[in-house]
């Protein structure tokens, strides 16, 4: 299980925001100007441009850096600080401002609603909790959560509904969590209502794994290397280190069990009946006889047919083959006390 520990700040740190990010204004950088000092502050406008400015804070020895923006600016940071850690260079730990839509990590480390008050908390020098997290891995990028199906599918019709009404007077019900229920509703769930779940075949590549029993224990004799975790048809399968993803949904109550282990989750319902189960799924109490938890450290899945793809909330496309693993160093992160 990950435990944080505690400590008052210490040290420079900075501050990175997304300038894209919707809730990212300039009212807002000023705000922040005013508690961190403008030296400290950088607004970023591309990928590229936020890795020149991650490169600056590593150089100037920040001893943490907050980073502001959606789910996928949080992977993009620390992805970005590990390709300089693999280096052997030290890398600040990661404070995450709730400034996306989802805000899965944010939300998980106890990030307020007011980024400007988290932000002058710290600058006070009042205690916070360093957190440890190992990342999965998968494609050679860092991230928390992931998978393949209708999550995926669900982002993305909710990215082409976003953007189909971004310059209309329907913006505001089409973007965030409506937008998500609208997209997830009225799109990915009546398209994969016609659509037969795919064949998938996940085999364990890594140490023995195990069953997960509805108390979070394993349970049955351990999966060894080379082993089949499952075969059948399923519409859902995800990894993840961190309980909790977009808008606090603890899809994955224990993915933190384990040290040295994701929570792998395969699912194998109906689109609707995903819909109808959604309320016990965000409180992690949801159960069902086709769904089936295990803990493992590195796995290969297999899909007869290629599966929308999401990483940190982000879609990354189609696959019909993947390897998930466990990342060799933690993130630290900075959360309030």
């Amino acid at each position: 299980m990950t435990l944080p520990a505690y400590q008052i700040p210490n040290g420079p740190f900075g501050v990175v925001l997304n300038a894209n990010a919707g809730r990212v204004t300039p009212r807002l950088a000023r705000s922040v100007r005013r508690v961190v000092g403008r030296d400290h502050v950088f607004l970023t406008e591309s990928s590229d441009h936020a890795q020149e400015v991650l490169e600056l804070c590593v150089e100037r020895e920040y001893q943490t850096i907050f980073a502001g923006g959606g789910d996928g600016t949080i992977v993009d940071t620390i992805n970005t600080l590990d390709q300089h850690r693999s280096t052997g260079t030290r890398v600040p730990a990661v404070g995450v401002l709730r400034l996306g839509t989802g805000n899965a990590i944010a939300r998980w480390l106890g990030s307020g609603r007011n980024p400007v008050r988290d932000i002058a908390t710290y600058a006070a020098g009042d205690v916070h909790k360093s957190v440890p997290l190992r990342m999965v891995r998968c494609e050679g990028t860092l991230f928390p959560f992931g998978g393949v199906g209708y999550d995926a599918a669900v982002l993305n019709d909710y990215y082409a509904l976003k953007n189909r009404f971004a310059n209309t007077a329907l913006k505001g019900l089409c973007s965030g969590f409506t937008g998500y229920l609208l997209a997830g509703l009225g799109v990915t769930v009546p398209h994969y209502m016609r659509r037969p779940a795919p064949e998938v075949t996940v085999v364990n590549l890594g140490r023995p794994a195990w069953r997960i029993g509805p108390d979070g224990k394993e349970v049955g004799d351990p999966i060894p290397t080379g082993g089949l975790l499952y075969r059948g048809p399923a519409t859902f399968l995800g990894t993840s280190t961190s309980p909790v993803i977009g808008y606090g949904l603890r899809f994955f109550p224990h993915a933190s069990e384990r040290s040295g282990r994701f929570q792998l989750r395969i699912l194998n319902i109906s689109a609707l009946e995903s819909a109808w189960f959604l309320p016990a799924a965000a409180r992690g109490t949801f159960e069902h006889p086709r769904l089936h938890d295990f803990y493992a450290d590195r796995v290969r899945v297999i899909v007869d047919e290629a599966m929308p793809f999401q990483l940190g909330g982000d879609p990354k496309g189609y696959r019909n083959e993947l390897v998930f693993e466990m990342a060799e160093r933690p993130v630290t992160f900075v959360g309030r006390a």
